[in-house]
């Protein structure tokens, strides 16, 4: 497996993570959580949720994560690298809001179980989605010159 493509990684990654604030919204109407994706990361420097922030906060976040994703293959390889890359980004957003929200005594970002679980799982979906995308393009199987 080649890794000289990063920034194609992350560019593909980038079309699956707005399904997280799209889940998150909704779970929000529902009354699952009391904070989108986008205003609870902008909880890590602020005491009050800003959409602005937390849309930067995100783009720079899930640039981290797909990041983390795509060299990951170097140690896992890319065999079910769609689960990998669901694990990797439910635990890395459980733990971001966790001690982030411990670290700035904010009571908001230190959710309940179920909102844990509405970002958590969040992030699974984007995670999930972007890893698929990361092992399609990129990772796919060459065939072998007895095969061409």
């Amino acid at each position: 497996m080649e890794h000289n493509k990063p920034l194609v990684a992350v560019g593909l990654s980038l079309l699956g993570w707005p399904m997280g604030e799209l889940y998150t919204q909704l779970m929000k109407h529902y009354g699952l959580t009391s904070l989108s994706a986008f205003e609870s990361i902008s909880l890590m420097w602020l005491k009050e949720p800003n959409w602005v922030l937390g849309l930067l906060g995100a783009v720079g976040f899930n640039f981290w994560i797909s990041l983390s994703i795509y060299y990951s293959t170097k140690l896992w390889g890319a065999d079910y690298l769609p689960l990998k890359g669901m694990m990797l980004a439910m635990t890395s957003e459980s733990l971001l809001f966790n001690i982030f929200g411990i670290i700035s005594k904010n009571d908001q970002l230190i959710q309940n179980v179920s909102g844990n679980f509405v970002h958590a799982s969040a992030a699974g979906l984007g995670g999930l989605f972007s890893s698929y995308l990361i092992k399609k393009y990129l990772f796919k199987k060459r065939p072998s010159g007895k095969d061409r």
